[in-house]
């Protein structure tokens, strides 16, 4: 970093703010890195995994029941008053409900948008019609009373951060904010590239979204191999359905080291998620070297278009960090066998994936954080 900006930094008071308490994913893991690169605390509802700062101590006790209930985080954070905790410059917040919080006319508001909720707006329908016709009747008005609040919270919100293109747009779409880009980190150091064994490896939250039932099913259709890792609601039926299965490995949960194992060993990797917002375990699979499977929706197929073009193969487009094919079972199945008639060059991906290094990151954050502080500080003084 340079040195103007380390010193600006070390003079402004910073805090992050995230929504989990629970589960760990990206969000989580971009909430850590933004209070390393701002060597501050991070602080969220409830005890964290990743050992945020708990602010349940601050809220009204009879509020504190709805901890749990997603869609009523709104009010908790709009609960909170953020200066029991310091004279903050600056809030960072992550996670939709963050934007709640009512900052102090002289702190700026920064939120990095990981997606406007996607269950009320880009994903609205694709939920909706798995429900019955009475639930969604139901869900009907439920939905559109959390929209009006949800546009009401984000008034409070000075500049936005947003993980990738696609959310740019979303974010101007469903909200018209104008927004700045920033990839979350990697630290790219600490992947490596391994001989890759036989296994397609499947990472993620096992989410309908996901497509971790269309993955295992190409797998098989195949004759590959599958290595499924990760928890989420769909987690006892993946296990009931192919718990047994020869060509099926199911892991749950994995740690980081077994993590960066099963990357550096992997065939491919698979990630057909719907119109995925960023995707963190595409880019975590080239900087270890190996290629990726991703759905024709969303950023990962930005991401491989970056990595370079080879061919169109039919509906199929081959580029130097994988195959972007349709995210359905026969598709999948198609680019799985595709896998093999292509080379991949494990140091070109490893070294494109380096320019995500976290060290960039962090410059990026700051030198954005710093522009719109001074800009802030401006309009609030009349300038």
């Amino acid at each position: 970093m340079t040195t103007e900006l380390d010193r600006w930094v070390k003079n402004q008071k910073i805090a992050v703010f995230h929504w989990t308490f629970q589960r760990v994913g990206g969000g989580e893991i971009l909430a850590s890195y933004l209070g390393k690169a701002l060597n501050c605390k991070v602080y969220c509802i409830g005890q964290s995994k990743l050992g945020f700062e708990d602010l349940s101590y601050l809220l009204p006790r009879p509020l504190r029941i709805f901890k749990r209930v997603r869609s009523l985080e709104y009010i908790l954070w709009s609960s909170v008053n953020i200066e029991e905790l310091g004279d903050f410059d600056i809030i960072v917040t992550s996670g939709a409900t963050t934007r709640a919080i009512i900052t102090p006319e002289h702190t700026m508001h920064v939120h990095f948008c990981h997606s406007p909720p996607r269950w009320l707006y880009d994903l609205w329908n694709f939920r909706r019609k798995r429900i019955t016709p009475i639930k969604r009747f139901i869900i009907d008005f439920i939905g559109e009373a959390l929209r009006i609040w949800d546009y009401a919270v984000d008034t409070r919100v000075d500049y936005y951060f947003v993980n990738s293109e696609v959310i740019r747009f979303r974010l101007w779409k469903y909200l018209k904010r104008d927004s700045v880009v920033l990839y979350p980190p990697i630290e790219w150091n600490k992947y490596k590239c391994n001989e890759s064994e036989d296994f397609i490896l499947f990472l993620s939250r096992l989410e309908p979204e996901k497509r971790v039932f269309e993955s295992i099913e190409a797998c098989i259709r195949a004759g590959q191999k599958i290595v499924v890792a990760g928890t989420g609601t769909l987690e006892k039926q993946v296990r009931e359905k192919y718990e047994n299965h020869p060509l099926v490995d199911i892991k749950g949960f994995v740690d980081e080291k077994e993590k960066i194992e099963l990357f550096s060993s992997c065939k491919a990797l698979i990630f057909p998620a719907v119109a995925e917002d960023f995707g963190i375990t595409p880019l975590e699979a080239l900087a270890s070297g190996k290629p990726v499977i991703v759905d024709n929706t969303g950023f990962p197929p930005i991401l491989l278009n970056k990595t370079g073009f080879v061919e169109q193969n039919g509906v199929f487009k081959i580029c130097r960090g994988g195959i972007i094919a349709r995210g359905d079972v026969a598709n999948l199945a198609t680019a799985v066998k595709l896998l093999d008639k292509y080379s991949w060059d494990s140091e070109y991906l490893r070294n494109f994936a380096k320019q995500f290094d976290f060290e960039s990151f962090k410059v990026n954050l700051i030198l954005h954080l710093k522009i719109w502080k001074e800009k802030f500080d401006k309009f609030r003084e009349g300038g």
